[in-house]
């Protein structure tokens, strides 16, 4: 009998952080205005994966984009269970598929109309590991 009590226990906690999860998962797809006088004017994550980033006079991203003189997709990947979360904007030639480039960072959800995200910008650049440098604040556009 306790066995099967410990063992409810354990299927109750893992349902319950597997939820909290998914909120912060799901919490990201939307269009999202930086705050003003940032170099990223909105971010753009689509619930199938593509990213966007506009600035004042170029669209960079999504499912079709030109970069370095090729076609280029955007896709976004996360990993919301480590402290801080994670995300990479990864951009692939659509012909051959292969990853042209990486923006690592990090973010959190401060309310659900509140990202802060910090990025690096350059090629073999490590991860940031906190929010000091390179962020940008963004809020839900509704």
């Amino acid at each position: 009998m306790k066995l099967f009590q410990k063992l409810s226990l354990i299927v109750i906690i893992l349902l319950l952080l597997n939820s909290f999860t998914a909120v912060k998962e799901e919490a990201l797809v939307g269009r999202w205005k930086g705050k003003e006088k940032e170099d990223i004017n909105f971010l753009t994550l689509s619930a199938d994966g593509f990213a966007t980033f506009e600035t004042e006079d170029q669209i960079m991203g999504g499912k079709s984009f030109k970069m370095r003189g090729v076609t280029a997709s955007m896709r976004y990947s996360f990993n919301a269970t480590t402290v801080p979360a994670t995300i990479d904007f990864i951009i692939y030639e659509d012909q051959t598929h292969n990853e042209l480039t990486r923006l690592r960072g990090i973010y959190e959800i401060n309310t659900r109309d509140e990202l802060h995200l910090a990025l690096t910008f350059g090629e073999g650049m490590d991860r940031p590991v906190d929010f000091s440098t390179d962020n940008v604040m963004f809020y839900r556009v509704n």
